[in-house]
């Protein structure tokens, strides 16, 4: 049976942990697609260089959702080395290469919502993602992206990783 998993992972021990559970969870599962996503911040465009610019303008060429949206070099490579860790991870699982990919996002809107929005387009069936580790009394005025994927998901199992 085909599962589309998303992983959502911002980078951090948490996304790591999130990466690690989805490994076991999925590796003797040959059939399982597994996502790494990512939403990078948003920028003016008036604050990179030339050079950034041309080279997120030739991104945006194969990535047309991104239109109209600047983002740091540096977030980007930092991100790409993550993708690059999770991937070993979920490799010295036991998940095949083949079956894993990776995307990233812009943030134009709350990370929360853009995490919803990749899971009903992709229409994955789990999405996986770690727990920021806010305290409850933050959690509780901020709220939480997990907090809020997990009450707002729909059509899909959602596993928040501690």
């Amino acid at each position: 049976m085909v599962h589309n998993v998303l992983i959502a992972v911002d980078g951090s021990g948490n996304s790591l942990r999130a990466v690690e559970y989805a490994g076991r969870l999925f590796a003797p599962n040959p059939q399982a697609r597994l996502v790494l996503f990512q939403i990078l911040p948003a920028i003016s465009r008036m604050i990179l260089d030339k050079k950034e610019i041309k080279i997120i303008d030739s991104r945006k060429m194969e990535r047309p959702d991104l239109g109209g949206l600047y983002w740091r070099g540096e977030d980007e490579d930092k991100m790409n080395n993550f993708f690059a860790e999770a991937r070993d991870v979920l490799v010295q699982a036991g998940v095949k290469s083949e079956q894993i990919k990776s995307k990233f996002g812009v943030k134009k809107l709350e990370i929360a919502e853009a995490i919803l929005e990749e899971a009903e387009l992709g229409k994955y069936d789990t999405l996986i993602l770690g727990r920021r580790g806010l305290s409850r009394v933050r959690e509780f005025f901020l709220g939480s992206i997990s907090t809020k994927v997990v009450r707002e998901a729909r059509g899909c199992a959602v596993c928040v990783v501690e």
